[in-house]
């Protein structure tokens, strides 16, 4: 019997570079890292928030992304007037206004890649030559290499993406991935919102002393660790007797300061600890939403929401959904609950919630930087073909007051 041949088809060293390239750019902008599975819902919030950054120069060096804020409605000349004689108008002066401070959060860059050997590719079919003879693009060659690139440009994306998501929440100061350059890491929400919000620096600013002309500390995030709002001291989260009425003060201590929060995000514990908080209430139905119901307190149809909230819990609280943030585990096993660096603070993220107000709270992903496809050149060394991905950017907030953090046992 003889053997049938099949024409395979030959492909230049070229030919796999740019076709990989080509692949993994056309893959990117079809299939966006922007669609983020429900599962990561913070990631999913800030990716459809983000403002691209457009360079420049901005503090120390100037790698750093600028984010303007007001510290003060500044100096007042306020004052009710009238006549003060016959035809004679009461004078009246005004003030000069120094209003709008700059804070400057450090951009950062993330890779991921991948790389095949000219005997990987030859041992699933690919032929490959440096010379410059004619091929036949549809070859079976071409569509091994296809599939081949399909599976390593879907892999690198969800790589890319847990890391990324991950890297969002802590603060910048563990390694995730791979060994990194020196503070060359994202600080990333726990930086931001910390479990002790009136200490260390953000965006230049020291939290402690950060002071407005009337005497406001504008420059921190709310916390409860369980001892009470804005109290420092090693946390003792909240038993669930306690926690609605904490809440409560946390809320509206951020609705006072840049409106209400619009992203609620809990780690395990803390929701078992609000649903025995809602059930001791007697009002269960107040915190939960039941399916098929036709009103929601987001003016949703709950059923639908439930269905494409992915880690949406049923429950939440003022109006806004709660939802689980499984990344929070993630987080834990790289920080262990240590937030911003501290020995103190150190409670689990299975026992957090933020309440975060994302019109102040930005993913700056530097323009022209956001997900791109790269082709490095080859090593004169080796007989290896590389693909990556990178990111530049900064997670970057122009308020910190309208954000908060709290604590709950489960218990």
């Amino acid at each position: 019997m003889t053997a049938t041949t099949v024409n395979a088809g030959v492909l230049t060293a070229g030919d796999i570079t740019q076709l990989g390239y080509v692949s993994l750019a056309n893959f990117l902008k079809n299939k966006p890292i922007d669609q983020i599975s429900q599962q990561r819902p913070l990631l999913k919030a800030l990716m459809a928030k983000k403002k691209p950054w457009g360079g420049g120069v901005g503090g120390s060096g100037g790698k750093m992304i600028v984010e303007q804020i007001r510290d003060s409605y500044g100096a007042t000349k306020f004052k009710w007037f009238g006549d003060s004689g016959t035809n004679l108008s009461d004078t009246v002066s005004y003030a000069n206004k120094d209003t709008i401070r700059q804070v400057y959060y450090p951009w950062n860059s993330a890779h991921d890649g991948f790389q095949f050997s000219e005997d990987f590719l030859i041992g699933n079919g690919i032929l490959i030559s440096d010379s410059g003879s004619t091929r036949n693009s549809s070859d079976a060659s071409l569509v091994q290499l296809t599939n081949i690139f399909n599976e390593a440009m879907e892999t690198l994306r969800l790589g890319f993406e847990e890391k990324l998501d991950v890297s969002l929440h802590c603060d910048g100061f563990n390694t995730i991935g791979e060994t990194p350059t020196p503070s060359s890491t994202i600080n990333g929400l726990d930086f931001i919102v910390p479990l002790h919000g009136a200490a260390g620096t953000c965006g230049g600013l020291n939290r402690a002393t950060a002071v407005s002309a009337s005497g406001v500390y504008y420059w921190r995030n709310q916390y409860d660790n369980g001892l009470g709002l804005n109290t420092a001291g090693a946390p003792v989260p909240y038993a669930h007797a306690n926690l609605l009425k904490a809440m409560g003060n946390m809320w509206r201590a951020c609705q006072k300061n840049g409106g209400s929060p619009n992203l609620i995000l809990a780690g395990t514990d803390f929701i078992a600890g609000y649903e025995l908080a809602a059930k001791a209430s007697g009002g269960l139905s107040r915190y939960a939403v039941q399916p098929g119901s036709m009103s929601s307190p987001w003016h949703l149809d709950p059923s639908v929401e439930i269905k494409d909230g992915g880690t949406f819990t049923g429950l939440f609280f003022q109006g806004v959904p709660i939802f689980w943030d499984p990344t929070f585990d993630d987080a834990q096993a790289i920080d262990s609950g240590k937030s911003n660096n501290s020995a103190t603070y150190d409670t689990a993220w299975t026992k957090r919630c933020y309440f975060l107000n994302t019109n102040h709270l930005s993913l700056r992903p530097i323009e022209g930087n956001d997900m791109v496809a790269r082709k490095p050149p080859r090593e004169h060394t080796r007989y290896e073909y590389y693909w990556g991905l990178t990111w530049r950017g900064a997670l970057t907030a122009n308020r910190l007051n309208c954000h908060g953090v709290i604590s709950a046992s489960g218990a």
